[in-house]
C-alpha cells in the first residue's frame, strides 16, 4: 500500500516530530508519553530562569547561581532561535511517499534517500496528535513520520500485515 504522506507546511506536525526527535530515548522507554510544542518548552525554561534569576538578584553573595541562570536563559535562548530556523526550513520540505508492504514501511522521498524499517526492527507505532511515529528498536535506524492524515491508511495497513500489536495512540 503507497500513499502520499502530505506534511508539507503543516507548522504542528513540525513542532510535534521536533519534540519527539529531541526527547527519543523517553519514547523508547515510556512510549505513552504525551507531545508538546518544543519551542513551547524552551519558552517555559527561559521564563523559569528568568524567574530564578531575578529571585537571587536580591541575594547577596548569589554571583554563582546568578551567573548559572543567565547561563542557561541564553543556552536556551539559543536553542529557542535554533528551533526556529529548523522548524521553517522543515517547512519547505516537500511531500513524501509512505510505502507500507510485507516487509516494513518505507518513507520515500523524491531526490533524497529513502529510509526503510522493516517489521522485526520496529518498536512501536505511537500516532500522537499531528504526526505517526514510527520508532525503531535500536538507534541505528531512523524514527520515520508520517502525518495524522494518513491515520486511516497506516491503520488499514497494520492491520493487514498483522502489526496492530506496534500500535500505541496518544491522540486523544
Amino acid at each position: 500500500m503507497t500513499f502520499k504522506n502530505i506534511e508539507k507546511g503543516s507548522k504542528k506536525y513540525y513542532e510535534e516530530i521536533m519534540y519527539i526527535s529531541s526527547n527519543y530515548y523517553i519514547f523508547k522507554k515510556r512510549p505513552r508519553t504525551k507531545t508538546h510544542s518544543l519551542i513551547n518548552v524552551f519558552i517555559l525554561y527561559i521564563i523559569l530562569f528568568l524567574i530564578l534569576l531575578f529571585s537571587f538578584l536580591f541575594i547577596p553573595n548569589m554571583m554563582i547561581i546568578i551567573g548559572v541562570c543567565l547561563t542557561c536563559i541564553i543556552v536556551y535562548t539559543y536553542l529557542l532561535i535554533e528551533t526556529n530556523y529548523k522548524l521553517r526550513e522543515f517547512m519547505k520540505h516537500n511531500n513524501s511517499l509512505i510505502k507500507i508492504d510485507e516487509t516494513g514501511i518505507e518513507n520515500i522521498e523524491e531526490k533524497q534517500v529513502s529510509t526503510k524499517l522493516y517489521w522485526d526492527s520496529i518498536e512501536y507505532i505511537i500516532i500522537n496528535k499531528y504526526s505517526i511515529c514510527i520508532l525503531p528498536k535500536n538507534f541505528a535506524h531512523f524514527a520515520i513520520f508520517i502525518s495524522i492524515n494518513s491515520k486511516d491508511e497506516v491503520y488499514k495497513a497494520l492491520k493487514k500485515y498483522n502489526k496492530l500489536n506496534l500500535l500505541i495512540d496518544n491522540s486523544k
